[in-house]
């Protein structure tokens, strides 16, 4: 499995899961499972007309299975950092796993439709040569709405795992080095939860441009945390 070339760790960090649990193969199969249903929405192309549709939507492809492969490292980075296996564990998996399967098209979806805004590539010409409507000016908030709210819950998970392994830190005996990522790991995930609930408040309000702006935060905290991570790192003894 891809799992097992992962184990190694460049930082210096004790890898504490060394063995696949049930509930990570679990966890590899849905995620795989994930992307496989996204493979198939895309027809094999019998003209070179039908392959230019098909390469057309290589973008959105590309960005739903670079968020779903996001998703399974942050999962596989947790097993393998505390190798924790508990009843909590198992069920915020669980939890995780169900909400990858449900927004998986629907985020295929969304990706189509900002990038088709963004790039003017019509992803939806099959839907508009049957005189369809894409989507409704007075459903887009809905839209946002139900994304942000989808990625709130996807990172509450994530802090909810992230603070099973805090408080069981002294028995998983996390280093200095260690503590202070898995305390900005939880950080992390807050400040993430709190622009999905803003983001869903904003659309809630109408005003799903605002939303937008919200989620260009995302990459300034990504920065703006990994430089006091390092920072911190940095001041810790023995270590460059």
């Amino acid at each position: 499995m891809l799992r097992h070339k992962l184990f190694h760790a460049d930082d210096g960090s004790v890898i504490r899961g060394t063995e696949i649990f049930r509930v990570e193969a679990l966890s590899d199969a849905v995620f795989a499972f994930s992307v496989s249903l996204l493979i198939m929405s895309l027809e094999v192309p019998n003209t070179y007309e039908e392959l230019q549709y098909t390469i057309s939507h290589f973008l959105p492809f590309l960005a739903t299975v670079s968020l779903v492969f996001f998703f399974w490292y942050l999962q596989n980075q947790y097993f393998r950092a505390y190798g924790l296996n508990t009843s909590r564990v198992i069920v915020l998996n669980l939890a995780l796993l169900i909400l990858i399967l449900f927004y998986a098209f629907p985020l295929k979806f969304l990706f189509s439709l900002l990038l088709s805004w963004i790039t003017g590539i019509n992803y939806f010409e099959e839907a508009v040569n049957q005189g369809k409507t894409v989507l409704m000016e007075d459903d887009f908030p809905k839209l946002i709405l139900f994304f942000s709210i989808g990625y709130a819950l996807i990172w509450l998970i994530f802090h909810q795992l992230y603070s099973y392994a805090w408080k069981h830190r002294n028995k998983l005996q996390l280093s200095p080095a260690e503590s202070i990522v898995l305390r900005f790991q939880k950080q992390d995930a807050l400040v993430e939860i709190l622009i999905g609930v803003v983001a869903a408040f904003c659309a809630m309000m109408k005003w799903p441009t605002v939303s937008g702006f919200v989620f260009l935060l995302i990459p300034v905290w990504l920065v703006l945390q990994q430089l006091i991570i390092k920072r911190r790192l940095k001041k810790l003894p023995h270590r460059k």
